[in-house]
């Protein structure tokens, strides 16, 4: 495997620092010129050039800018300048420049001590990681829990640094230093959701019509068309029509806009536009498109590269050993029986067929590789990255289902789809699921060694910024709530689980305030869910709202029962634990029960105690007024309308009953007037979430129905 070259990125040396944001305004819009009014390019060259002078139609301001900068002492001074030269300046002394527009000294005149602090880290988290994988292969739970946190701890160290630029108190604080790092995490993460949505969906960010004509005349000027013309040749590759063209761009902009006129503004463009360009516009990153237009080529393509290759190679453990970590990962999951378990302990599988399949099947993934490396280089390996990335947060998406500052979680389920022709998680599928992973990941490698480049990363830490695939979810379900979503999980950096793994993240899911029956219920009905869709390919929706409505029956009848299994915990302090006064702070609810229900219920000595918290119905004063007045024991509603009186209150929405005092069932006077459906919703939120991914939305502002409601 020695001398395999990754066709996927470019050399180191070739990727250099391209942001001279007025060579290529001007050259962009001669081009756009030239192709609108077929005039010659050097005419529309001239024209845009002279006119960004003085006193021209478009004369170029350039913006003041102050900023602060260190000077030989350390000590910051303001300075006033232009954005232009502030940008020119930092290029020409080779300063790093960071998205906020921050800019820090080469690490060859300065090199800083944190960051070799993090990369010892980082490089120490890595035996962690590797020594945790390889305990869960061999069964050694302890020693993987110790691992496992020895490795949490270092990415621990190394986040705790970025907490501390921001806190004053500490040596470590530098108020640029946190929005550095953030906004390099967060175009990295853009970068990469724009990249899987071109890429996987041949989505793209066309939120105005601005952005799709800069981005036709971007593609049409950064293109090799040699090199472009001899892959489409070779492979017999679908040259796109100017309507198939059209159809590309709508599907994008269909999302945010509907304008004739400013469609036909577009539709003026492309059919300026030669068949090449327009070859070029259509496939440059969009693999989508290209199967589009072109499937037997993309079948033959993931059919390859997705194939488990049985047979006998010389020096099986060799070939593995020596080749790419990503090939080998991705073999892993093309050989799933045979490495499930395994981890990288290869000794497990050594004198058996399985590590001969592995090894064959590594060689057979370079070989692919190799094989279509002109067709990589050409379409997917180029000048061009995504458009309008800055805005990317906004945009709508097909395949990017969530991220986060520094990571994105994407589906491929659509191309197992085109290629099983049906919803499937046999091997084949997962085969091509992996696959498709792998390609999305490969072609990243390049647009993030593009913007590393434009930071002014030095060479030798150009590819140290990385989105490397972690998880492998079979089934990933997201909820409304940001970073809340269940899933089963059944690979790990390339590390094949003999079992899916359930993973539930976010508190509303994984540690409610619910009582554990109900967390539990809910967890069970998530792996239901989960299960169902895998084994069946389909799922009953009806099923798992009759379930919710049972829960929330279930719930009622306890309550009208006078139980408190159900109800929130809460407790009361002594009175000098809280600030506000007696009258004002949580200590009234122990004198309120005393006052009015102590008499026939059982005085409660001082605090602390505990409680269970009980919403009610009379949270308005005629709501109030109503329930005094229909309960039977007058003593008792005598006491409430002296407690309203002597405290000046006229309604009540909770009250906190001691768990001592109620051990035989709640107050009978209290029943009638607790908000069942209140308590309930806050109960069986956790499961309105689940049924909310099932396309059943229950949670509104206000609570108007409950599943019991109807079904």
């Amino acid at each position: 495997m020695s001398g395999f070259a990754n066709p996927f990125v470019n050399p180191t040396e070739s990727y250099v620092r391209d942001i001279d944001i007025l060579k290529h305004y001007v050259e962009d819009s001669a081009k756009y010129l030239h192709l609108s009014t077929n005039r010659p390019l050097e005419q529309c060259k001239a024209f845009i050039t002279a006119n960004l002078k003085k006193g021209g139609k478009f004369e170029f301001k350039d913006p003041k800018t102050i900023y602060l900068q260190r000077n030989d002492s350390g000590d910051r001074e303001k300075v006033e300048t232009t954005l232009h030269r502030y940008v020119s300046d930092s290029i020409n002394k080779k300063e790093l420049i960071a998205p906020t527009f921050t800019t820090y000294v080469h690490p060859n005149k300065k090199k800083s001590l944190l960051s070799v602090y993090i990369d010892n880290n980082v490089k120490a988290r890595s035996v962690a990681k590797k020594a945790m994988f390889a305990a869960k292969s061999a069964g050694n739970k302890h020693l993987h829990a110790v691992k496992k946190i020895e490795q949490t701890n270092r990415k621990l160290s190394n986040n705790a640094i970025s907490g501390a630029h921001v806190s004053p108190s500490t040596p470590l604080f530098n108020k640029t230093a946190h929005a550095t790092l953030t906004s390099n995490c967060r175009s990295t993460s853009a970068y990469g959701n724009a990249n899987n949505e071109k890429f996987l969906s041949g989505n793209r960010h066309y939120f105005n019509h601005h952005i799709v004509l800069n981005n036709i005349v971007s593609i049409v000027n950064h293109t090799n068309y040699d090199q472009l013309k001899a892959t489409i040749e070779k492979y017999n590759i679908h040259y796109p029509s100017c309507d198939e063209v059209m159809d590309c761009i709508k599907y994008s902009t269909s999302f945010y806009w509907r304008s004739p006129l400013y469609m036909k503004k577009i539709e003026r463009l492309v059919h300026s536009l030669d068949p090449l360009q327009r070859a070029a516009f259509v496939y440059t990153g969009d693999f989508h498109h290209l199967k589009k237009h072109n499937n037997a080529l993309a079948l033959s393509f993931v059919k390859t590269l997705s194939t488990k290759v049985v047979g006998v190679c010389e020096s099986p453990l060799k070939v593995i050993l020596d080749a790419p970590e990503d090939h080998v990962n991705l073999a892993h999951q093309i050989c799933l029986k045979e490495t499930a378990g395994i981890g990288k302990e290869y000794e497990k599988i050594e004198n058996t067929p399985a590590i001969h399949t592995l090894a064959l099947t590594v060689l057979n993934i370079a070989n692919t590789i190799t094989q279509y490396a002109d067709l990589i280089q050409t379409l997917w390996v180029t000048g061009n990255i995504p458009a309008s990335v800055s805005h990317f947060p906004d945009s709508i998406r097909r395949s990017a289902l969530t991220s986060d500052t520094d990571s994105t979680i994407f589906t491929v389920q659509d191309w197992v789809f085109w290629y099983k022709d049906k919803l499937s998680f046999d091997d084949e599928a997962m085969a091509v699921a992996a696959t498709m992973i792998f390609l999305a990941s490969a072609t990243i490698t390049h647009v993030l060694a593009i913007m590393s480049a434009n930071f002014g990363i030095v060479p030798e830490r150009l590819h140290q910024i990385a989105m490397k695939n972690e998880y492998k979810f079979d089934v990933f379900v997201p909820t409304q709530l940001g970073k809340h979503y269940y899933a089963t999980m059944s690979c790990q950096e390339g590390n094949v689980f003999t079992e899916h793994e359930t993973e539930i993240k976010g508190v509303y899911l994984k540690s409610s305030n619910a009582p554990k029956e109900i967390v539990n219920q809910a967890a069970a009905m998530m792996e239901d869910i989960m299960q169902s869709v895998m084994t069946k390919g389909s799922l009953s929706i009806m099923k798992y709202i009759k379930e919710v409505a049972d829960t929330e029956r279930k719930i009622i009848a306890s309550i009208e029962r006078g139980e408190s299994t159900y109800l929130r915990a809460g407790s009361i302090k002594e009175a000098d634990s809280y600030t506000a006064d007696e009258e004002l702070s949580p200590y009234q609810n122990h004198r309120f029960w005393n006052d009015v229900f102590g008499p026939k219920y059982g005085v409660m000595p001082d605090p602390p105690y505990s409680t269970v918290k009980v919403s009610m119905v009379t949270s308005t004063p005629k709501a109030f007024k109503a329930w005094v007045n229909g309960l039977t024991d007058r003593d008792l509603a005598q006491r409430l309308l002296d407690w309203s009186a002597r405290c000046d209150k006229n309604k009540i929405t909770t009250i906190h009953l001691p768990i001592d005092a109620i051990s035989r069932g709640l107050p009978a006077e209290i029943i009638p007037a607790i908000n069942h459906r209140k308590i309930v919703t806050d109960i069986v939120k956790i499961m309105y979430l689940i049924l909310e991914t099932l396309g059943v939305y229950t949670m509104e502002k206000k609570v108007s129905r409950l599943m019991s409601d109807q079904y």
